[in-house]
């Protein structure tokens, strides 16, 4: 499903793109509208503020909350308006004119609506199965259906009635209430009337249940349109194919395709945040699930209740609610398990047929790409990321997936293997790109600055991203509203998310800085194929608790791993050759097994080729010895258990008790990481390949300097690419013709990227000064402690501006008159250099310590290149002279110090901000020169 030809953008990867980036490889940005409240003045000033920051691509979506009351509500629900479409067309043709592109996003709000599924079309919306049920004594009749649970609407729809009798024991050690499996039975032929007539069997206690079909009753969480629109059903062929004509009546009519070609690019769907209490349904579910799974559902309805698992709010999220979690009513054995796990499964697979094939499609055909953030409810996200044309991840969501609710920022750390997850699905299927919606913090707006976004971002590329769409830019000409600007995350009648990006924040004057490094990173890793060193086999319905990698010793080592579902595994690019699976793609040097002792018999049988054809394989813990599924469950179980020996049979075949002795199974097996790190705790790498030769980027993810050697596989000259300056420095290494050993210094939080082939790398500058990230021997050191300081001081007046004389370098909170100041502060001071300070010295290095903020350097007037939330150093010898230099240090804060203090004073229009913490501001240092050698 992945349209062929070139990207629209141009492409990154074709040699180009380094030096200076091309639109391909720039990042894109969340465009918030104010519903349809937008002026073709403010929509062609704003694209161009978005072109000048370095950002090639706006995501127009109207997210209409907080609006102040001086906007016209009829101005906002415009969507699916002639009026609205005219917007769309004005900024199609305003971003041509400059040189960008608009995504657009599906419906007006998220999970998909549509007006198309309303009135005699009710059935084509979101459905829910609730259920009846009364107790019914052993031998007794039955002459009626019980009511279903909730408030019964005019479109319920019964779906079946069914008995069962209450097992001994009669409760599981989790609670839930056990059926005889035996026993279950189908009534519905039973029905007359709209009653059921029916004896239970003379022993025993029984249940007897009724299913019904109800429409969820779900909206969008934001929702800007003109009409009631239901969310449509996402396991329904016709449902889908409804939206799509409304999309093409009432949205984008056939008209615009000429633009769309010229001046479009995605068009984007938020995640699947479908929210019941009930379960999931849709029409066709009893047939399809029989013709999918080999037996008939019904009978078995009641054991699929888990109590509050689609609800998806927050409290149940913080509850832990997940698959895994006790059922209302189950069977012994663990037979419940099984059939819950098959229905997750159907889910799957038609959420796919019937929703993600469908769209891509249509997209395809007006011009369009289908971009998807493919998770939420019970979806397997790595087989369903394998589906989309673009599937895109998101820090939110795998914030709260390795502990977020718990674990606050420190989460953020852990959540690699989400994207890893999202990354694998794509590379399997030959999916170029890797979307990433960044940077979503709680509780956050105005308080997250630049360098915490790199990190997110660096983290995310390490997880296999390869495209960033910021969250995100607010139409900023909204009448009425307070200082600093409406925005959609931050007022007092919705959630606070970060950030609310653009002029109005002191940072936005060092944001192209910031998206010329995105850039130049996204670029090399779109270069050439993915090379990843293990495939973990996992199989989870769950994107907030599912298995992640714990065996630090991989990480540590240097080695690099996706995850494969099983649908993933009959890929047509998985094949074995030379001991690789999937050499056209991931190239993956093994595969782990370690996903419990229940398998799909078919995942199992293709493990087992694979391995017949020479790959790899550590099995962890107990081998699988069942089934996961129920149909012919003894018959599965014994199948599994037979091919599971064979399987452990296979001279390339190591069974291990627990991910810790992974590292030495693989090394047995001669399966080492592409990317050898000795000492090097914290430094997560990732490899891409092409003719010209490899490409290793390489993140600090601790929180301390890190000095480490890394053996690199790959053939030719060494250089250093600085994502910073886009250029490329030689280094010296050692080695023999497949492998070279570089030493390399990385600061926290900083990243690199080593590439070994022939030429500069990409379209690198070449140079010969010493590379910025590779170990140096100081000459000489010189601490700058005293400076002059001129602050601009933002506030909703205006911008005052104070001036401190011999002002030492520090936190901006413990100087008198600068503690609620956000803005921006110009650092001066002068260096006298004597004949002697270049002697023996390969690079002045220029270190800032500790910069609360974003900044930007100057010497001698001549700006120089560097990163500009201040975590590397940078050499300024060559803006260097003999005798007096003087050196300017500008740095950007967030609003956030300054609204908090508001929120103190201002309570009425900023008290969401008092309970905050104000943060750190300003160069804190210290702030060295270092003569250095290398």
């Amino acid at each position: 499903m992945v349209r062929s030809g070139r990207d629209p953008d141009g492409g990154a990867g074709d040699g180009t793109g380094f030096a200076t980036p091309t639109n391909a490889a720039r990042p894109r940005v969340r465009w918030w509208w104010p519903g349809g409240a937008v002026t073709p003045a403010g929509v062609e000033r704003e694209l161009r503020t978005l072109r000048d920051a370095g950002f090639a691509r706006a995501e127009i979506a109207l997210l209409p909350m907080g609006l102040p009351a001086a906007v016209d509500p009829d101005a906002v629900r415009t969507w699916g308006t002639p009026r609205f479409t005219g917007s769309v067309e004005t900024a199609l043709l305003a971003a041509r004119a400059c040189g960008m592109r608009l995504d657009l996003t599906i419906s007006p709000g998220w999970p998909l609506a549509s007006p198309a599924v309303t009135g005699d079309r009710i059935g084509f919306a979101q459905r829910k199965l609730v259920q009846g049920c009364r107790t019914v004594a052993a031998g007794e009749a039955v002459d009626t259906v019980p009511p279903p649970e909730g408030d019964p609407t005019t479109d319920d729809r019964l779906v079946a009635v069914t008995a069962a009798r209450i097992a001994d024991p009669g409760r599981s050690p989790a609670g839930s209430v056990l059926l005889d499996e035996a026993s279950v039975v189908d009534l519905t032929g039973h029905l007359a009337d709209g009653r059921v007539r029916w004896t239970a069997p003379a022993t025993g206690a029984w249940l007897v249940f009724s299913f019904w079909s109800r429409p969820s009753g779900q909206r969008s969480l934001v929702d800007a349109g003109a009409a009631d629109a239901p969310v449509i059903d996402h396991f329904s062929h016709p449902a889908t194919t409804a939206a799509i004509a409304h999309l093409d009546r009432h949205v984008l009519p056939p008209r615009l395709d000429p633009l769309l070609r010229q001046a479009a690019g995605d068009i984007f769907e938020d995640s699947l945040e479908i929210a019941v209490d009930g379960e999931l349904w849709t029409a066709a579910l009893p047939a399809e699930f029989a013709r999918r799974r080999g037996y008939d559902l019904t009978p078995y309805l009641p054991v699929l209740r888990i109590e509050g698992l689609y609800r998806f709010d927050w409290a149940t999220l913080r509850k832990g609610t997940n698959p895994e979690s006790p059922a209302g009513y189950d069977l012994p054995g663990g037979l419940g398990r099984r059939i819950r796990h098959d229905y997750y499964r159907t889910l799957n697979e038609l959420y796919v047929d019937h929703h993600v094939g469908p769209l891509t499609r249509w997209a395809n055909s007006r011009g369009l790409s289908y971009r998807a953030q493919p998770y939420g409810n019970t979806i397997d996200h790595v087989e369903v990321a394998g589906a989309v044309q673009v599937p895109e991840s998101e820090d939110l969501v795998n914030w709260i997936a390795a502990g977020g609710m718990t674990d606050g920022v420190a989460a953020y750390d852990r959540a690699v293997d989400f994207h890893r997850g999202i990354a694998s699905g794509a590379h399997m299927r030959g999916a170029p790109v890797v979307s990433l919606e960044c940077c979503a913090v709680l509780d956050a707006d105005y308080q997250t600055g630049l360098a915490e976004l790199k990190r997110h971002v660096d983290s995310a590329f390490s997880g296999g991203v390869n495209q960033v769409v910021l969250h995100g830019f607010p139409y900023s000409d909204v009448p009425g509203a307070a200082w600093p600007g409406w925005a959609p995350f931050s007022n007092d009648s919705s959630p606070a998310v970060s950030d609310a990006w653009g002029p109005r924040q002191p940072m936005w004057r060092h944001m192209r800085a910031f998206t010329d490094y995105l850039a130049r990173a996204a670029a090399v890793l779109r270069t050439g194929l993915p090379r990843v060193d293990v495939a973990f086999y996992r199989q989870a319905y769950w994107c907030l608790s599912w298995p992640q990698v714990t065996a630090g010793n991989l990480a540590d080592a240097g080695y690099t791993w996706g995850f494969l579902s099983p649908s993933l595994l009959t890929a047509d690019a998985a094949v074995v050759r030379d001991r690789r699976l999937a050499p056209g793609h991931a190239g993956y040097r093994a595969l782990v097994v370690d996903d419990g002792p229940a398998i799909e018999p078919d995942a199992l049988e293709r493990l087992h080729t694979l391995a017949v054809g020479g790959l790899p394989v550590v099995v962890v813990g107990t081998p699988p010895d069942r089934a996961r599924g129920f149909h012919q469950a003894p018959r599965a179980d014994a199948a599994v258990a037979r091919r599971a020996a064979d399987l452990l049979a296979l001279p390339n075949v190591r069974r291990v008790a627990t991910q810790d002795d992974v590292l030495t199974a693989l090394r047995h097996l001669g399966v080492w990481p592409d990317a050898l790190l000795r000492d090097a705790t914290g430094v997560l790498p990732v490899h891409r390949q092409d003719a010209s030769g490899d490409y290793y980027h390489l993140f600090n993810s601790g929180r301390s300097r890190v000095r480490f050697t890394a053996t690199l596989r790959g053939r030719g000259a060494v250089r250093i690419l600085d994502l910073w300056a886009g250029t490329s420095h030689p280094v010296d290494s050692t080695g023999d013709d497949d492998r070279r050993t570089v030493a390399l210094d990385l600061a926290p939080g900083e990243a690199t990227v080593v590439f070994l082939g022939t030429g500069p790398g990409l379209d690198a500058v070449p140079v010969t000064v010493p590379a910025p990230t590779v170990p140096t021997r100081q000459r000489w050191s010189r601490e700058l402690t005293r400076w002059d300081l001129d602050v601009q001081d933002w506030q909703p007046g205006g911008v005052r501006t104070r001036r401190l004389g011999d002002h030492p370098t520090g936190d901006w909170r413990t100087t008198r008159d600068l503690e609620d100041v956000a803005g921006v502060g110009t650092y001066r001071t002068t260096v006298l250099l004597d004949d002697d300070a270049d002697h023996d010295v390969d690079a002045v290095l220029l270190d800032l310590g500790q910069v609360a903020g974003t900044v930007q350097v100057e010497v001698n007037d001549r700006r120089v290149a560097g990163d500009c939330v201040g975590v590397g150093t940078r050499d300024v010898l060559p803006h260097l002279r003999r005798g007096v230099n003087t050196i300017t240090v500008e740095v950007a804060t967030t609003l956030g110090n300054r609204l908090v203090a508001l929120g103190r004073t201002e309570a009425d229009t900023y008290g969401r901000f008092a309970s905050r913490s104000p943060r750190p501001a300003g160069l804190i240092g210290p702030v060295r020169l270092r003569g250095v050698s290398v």
